[in-house]
């Protein structure tokens, strides 16, 4: 027997005795839920901390998440002087859990620590909705099938309000798992926490599919009209309360209120043409297929197990919910990882049901197919770390120096020794897993733990480089030596409140009134295209620095002064 085999001997009579399919495992799980606590730490909190925000959403929603902290306005948050267009459920809950750990981690981490709140909601409410209809062994690998997920894996590693949205869809689900004849039901209750928590964290919009259930529920079946219609009234009343109050009692001490109030309730301002839908559909195919693997290719085995009884209500209400959801998004978002989440529950649900129904031939498939891919990507991440610090491979090592030129970092041995112990980790489990149909999934939790682990150990200097804007803040901050605001003119929201942070400067918009106000003023300019005028009344002012930041030329930023007497008076 291999060092690396820590199984119990098969309980055969025989030691020889060929291995059946459960021969090792009565119960599928990954060596006890130890280890899967272990696994799941590992993958959820490196990364999460001890990183600056970086660009995109996790700066953007950071941002408004600051001003809240910073004794903003709560009950309609803001975002440089402007009333944020998004619900706030998101980020009323990551700051009141950020409070308190900011006393020892920077707001950036701090920011980040709830969604560890909203991770843990999903997996335990899908774990009860799974269970309501599936055995106790089929429930159990929802877990490892949940964390598996990429699209998850990324969104949760960063400040995203979708992960909010969610959970209010996993409460859902586990609403409607427990809908009874009875009058009141705790089911009806869930689900109209789960209607209004989606509401409060994504607007009205995107909670469409929810009430479509609910309507078609109702509609179809007379004994539950009382517990459904109490679940849709109470969470529309839940998820409502927030835009009537604001709406009601709030200072609009902002231009946009009105607009950004009506915005986050109903997001009309990103529905897109009908001819541009072909593509969009075709860009969230190709985002499902890899931000929700494994579990696609799962559910749509279950739905042809289940062919001959789709209309059971395991089945439909997650089917209709991802139709018109998936429906939505086509018509409304762009396809990004963050938004295969609501598409992600309802597969989840069916995929659970037939993971430990796969054939043996599906199964095996699946598990070398999985072995290969991450012990292939690991040597990956390891050649790429060498690169790095070594200069080899050398080809390697160019593309690194192309894509990020004038990165350095010193060698250090915790990082390494980490991803060493990970490493062979892997392959102690790899050898010890028991075989059972889900062992795929197993291997596939336990393989994208891994990478993620092994990207933050050895490439977080490298993606940090790159992907933040905390040098670029630098040559600003050199630059600038009065204080005072800096307005924005076609500045993305990510670099606004990143810079903002790092240079501890507001940066408002040059159009509103807090803009009008500011001596400075930065401009940001496609990389192929000549440098952006400056606005009206920035006429006099004078060029100070052009720059970009490093590895990214596809932006270039341009720093104007204008002298205190063109200001504009009160």
């Amino acid at each position: 027997m291999s060092f690396l085999d820590l199984r119990p001997s098969p309980p055969s009579a025989k030691p020889d005795a060929p291995v059946r399919w459960s021969t090792y495992s009565r119960q599928p799980l990954l060596m006890g839920w130890p280890v899967a606590l272990c696994l799941a730490l590992i993958l959820l909190l490196p990364g999460l901390i001890d990183r600056a925000p970086w660009r995109g959403d996790d700066a953007e929603h950071f941002g408004v998440l600051l001003q809240l902290l910073q004794n903003g306005s709560w009950l309609a948050p803001t975002f440089q002087g402007e009333t944020w267009n998004q619900s706030p459920l998101y980020y009323w809950i990551n700051a009141i859990i950020a409070w308190p750990f900011s006393l020892f981690l920077s707001l950036p981490d701090a920011g980040r620590i709830g969604n560890l709140f909203w991770v843990g909601i999903t997996i335990y409410a899908l774990y009860q909705a799974a269970h309501a209809t599936l055995s106790n062994e089929e429930a159990r690998v929802l877990p490892f099938l949940a964390l598996s997920a990429p699209g998850l894996m990324l969104s949760a590693h960063e400040t995203q309000p979708d992960l909010a949205i969610m959970a209010g869809y996993a409460l859902f689900f586990w609403g409607t798992s427990r809908l009874c004849f009875e009058k009141v039901t705790p089911g009806s209750l869930l689900t109209a926490l789960g209607l209004g928590i989606t509401i409060l964290a994504g607007g009205l919009y995107v909670a469409l599919p929810l009430v479509i259930v609910l309507l078609g529920l109702f509609l179809v079946k007379p004994r539950l009209r009382l517990n459904t219609l109490i679940g849709l009234m109470l969470g529309l009343l839940i998820g409502l309360s927030w835009f009537i109050h604001a709406a009601a009692f709030a200072q609009p001490q902002t231009a946009n209120f009105a607009d950004a109030l009506f915005e986050a309730i109903w997001p009309v301002s990103g529905m897109r043409n009908l001819s541009e839908t072909p593509n969009a559909a075709l860009g969230f195919i190709k985002l499902l297929a890899w931000a929700t693997w494994p579990a696609w290719p799962i559910a749509a085995w279950t739905l042809w197990r289940r062919r001959l009884t789709f209309w059971h209500r395991e089945t439909i209400i997650p089917l209709t919910v991802f139709v018109c959801a998936l429906s939505l998004e086509i018509m409304s978002v762009a396809p990004r990882p963050s938004k295969s989440l609501i598409l992600l529950i309802p597969m989840l649900l069916l995929a659970t049901a037939s993971v430990t129904h796969l054939r043996r031939g599906a199964a095996n498939m699946l598990d070398a197919f999985t072995l290969t891919l991450f012990t292939f990507t690991a040597a990956f991440v390891w050649l790429g770390w060498s690169a790095i610090h070594f200069g080899w491979p050398e080809h390697l090592s160019q593309t690194v120096t192309r894509l990020e030129p004038g990165f350095r970092t010193p060698l250090t041995v915790a990082a390494p020794a980490a991803a060493f112990l990970l490493t062979i980790g892997w392959f102690v489990l790899m050898r010890n897993i028991p075989r059972s149909p889900v062992r795929g999934i197993q291997h596939w939790f336990a393989g994208i733990t891994l990478i993620w682990a092994l990207v933050v150990a050895l490439w977080s200097p490298w993606l940090d480089h790159g992907m933040t804007f905390t040098r670029l803040a630098s040559q600003l901050d050199q630059q600038m030596k009065s204080p005072g605001c800096i307005a924005t003119y076609k500045v993305s929201d990510d670099a606004r409140a990143a810079l903002s942070y790092e240079l501890k400067r507001a940066m408002p918009r040059s159009a509103i009134a807090a803009g009008k106000q500011c001596n400075w003023l930065l401009t940001e300019t496609p990389g192929n295209q000549s440098d952006v005028k400056p606005p009206k009344a920035w006429e006099s002012a004078s060029k100070v620095w052009t720059g970009h930041r490093r590895g990214n030329r596809a932006e270039r930023y341009t720093l104007y002064l204008r002298p205190t007497t063109d200001l504009p008076k009160p």
